[in-house]
């Protein structure tokens, strides 16, 4: 196990790794700290990290491979309070039990077919009362983006997926040319060349990820990952936290200098070290005895959390909309 800093962290809240990325089988694999592809002549190296259970909760992000072979390890850290985020990108046959609600989530990465996707494995045979089940949709530019992104979503949600988190994949040249070149062959396509070489890629993933929470949003399928929760960070709290520093990501998206995300940031990393269940905060309206909730922050987590009402619903217009 290491530490990990993943290159969006306002999306995938996870701070260490058990064991390294996998080795590619079959051609490609996702690497969701980096979100990056990682081919077969590619492989990362491995990293032996600690093998010693925490003395305090973290939130551990563990591929299905290692949950299999650290078996005993695992269930060391679940016993330690932490939350595990189990990446299903190999099969596996059973799932570790979660010790209290939240504490187990499991992502299901999905690629665009251009990018080495393949069939959508089947969620709901994974869903249970005491975890979350979801798909990760790796975001790339690829032809006829707008009608297949927002298939994908209707199509996760259709085989289970209780949340559907969209995030924008890395497209270094190398990346971009193997793609290409696979896809084109040598008679040649232009206009695929134009989308991958010629073609503002930022933009194109910033209006891939409005799209796929517009779709989201019309579905009905919350679109911000629920944890994991460990024994220090309630469910509902893991879940608002990640509410919050996904809006914060947005507002600075959208607003860039004048943004209103730092207040978000804060009020959400005080809201972690204090411990206290955010439902509760909310029932009994002391949200403003947290650290950072000022009376904008306060109103904007209570508006999001109930999924309506002003300023919640102002910015989530603007968010679609664009």
């Amino acid at each position: 196990m290491h530490r990990i800093e993943p290159v969006l962290p306002d999306l995938l809240p996870v701070t260490h790794r058990l064991g390294p990325l996998p080795e590619p089988r079959g051609g490609v694999r996702l690497d969701p700290v980096e979100m990056r592809l990682h081919w077969e002549t590619t492989r990362p190296a491995s990293r032996a990290g600690d093998r010693r259970a925490p003395r305090r909760p973290l939130q551990i992000l563990v591929h299905a491979a290692a949950a299999c072979a650290e078996a005993p390890f695992v269930a060391a850290l679940l016993d330690a309070g932490c939350g595990l985020l189990v990446v299903m990108d190999d099969p596996l046959d059973q799932l570790p039990e979660s010790r209290f609600p939240g504490q187990v989530v499991v992502l299901v990465p999905v690629l665009p077919h251009l990018w080495g996707g393949g069939e959508m494995a089947d969620l709901e045979r994974w869903r249970a009362p005491s975890r979350s089940v979801g798909a990760l949709l790796a975001l790339a530019p690829e032809l006829g983006a707008e009608r297949s992104l927002p298939a994908s979503v209707e199509q996760a949600h259709a085989r289970g997926a209780e949340f559907v988190v969209a995030m924008p994949l890395a497209l270094p040249p190398a990346d971009r040319h193997r793609v290409y070149d696979r896809a084109a062959g040598d008679v040649g396509d232009a206009a695929l060349e134009d989308l991958l070489f010629h073609s503002d890629l930022a933009g194109i993933g910033l209006a891939l990820e409005r799209s796929a929470a517009g779709t989201c949003r019309r579905l009905g399928v919350p679109d911000v990952l629920p944890g994991p929760s460990t024994s220090a960070i309630p469910a509902s709290t893991a879940r608002g936290i990640g509410i919050m520093r996904q809006w914060a990501r947005r507002l600075d998206l959208m607003d860039g200098v004048s943004s209103s995300g730092w207040q978000l940031r804060r009020a959400a990393r005080a809201l972690a070290a204090s411990g206290r269940d955010l439902d509760e905060l909310l029932g009994d309206d002391n949200l403003r005895i947290v650290p950072g909730f000022t009376p904008w922050v306060e109103v904007f987590v209570r508006s999001a959390w109930l999924g309506g009402g002003a300023p919640y619903l102002e910015v989530v217009e603007r968010w679609v909309a664009a």
